[in-house]
């Protein structure tokens, strides 16, 4: 019975560690497809749209992780990145530059609170969620 529970606690150990390390490749995939945007003259066009519904479909991810977590303003900022990557998507189709610019700039707000609420700078420069 006691090894019973040592491996249950070790699974699920485990898939936290693979939960945070699948959590983490999104967000390295979401800067990645931000820094292609970012690098764009205007917020508009086919490659802001491709990569801004890529973003969506990250944060839909995310927010799955947070959601099994309970933490209900990362659940919040993951929806509000959500939209915000898919209105810079229907902006950039639409041409609509000021209208993708405003979805941008929104988009990167949702990155900086919630690193800022969840996010724990260790001291090798490194990050670990709190």
């Amino acid at each position: 019975m006691r090894l019973l529970v040592i491996c249950s606690f070790a699974l699920g150990v485990s898939l936290l560690a693979q939960d945070e390390a699948a959590l983490q490749k999104n967000m390295k995939a979401i800067d990645a497809h931000a820094k292609v945007i970012r690098g764009l003259s205007a917020r508009t066009g086919a490659e802001a749209a491709e990569n801004a519904e890529k973003i969506g479909g990250l944060y839909g991810e995310m927010r799955e992780f947070w959601a099994k977590r309970n933490v209900d303003d990362a659940v919040k900022a993951s929806e509000d990145g959500k939209a915000a990557a898919m209105e810079l998507a229907s902006a950039a189709k639409a041409g609509d530059a000021e209208k993708g610019e405003a979805a941008f700039k929104a988009l990167n707000g949702t990155c900086r609170g919630c690193h800022t609420a969840h996010r724990e700078r260790l001291p090798d420069g490194t990050y670990k969620i709190k």
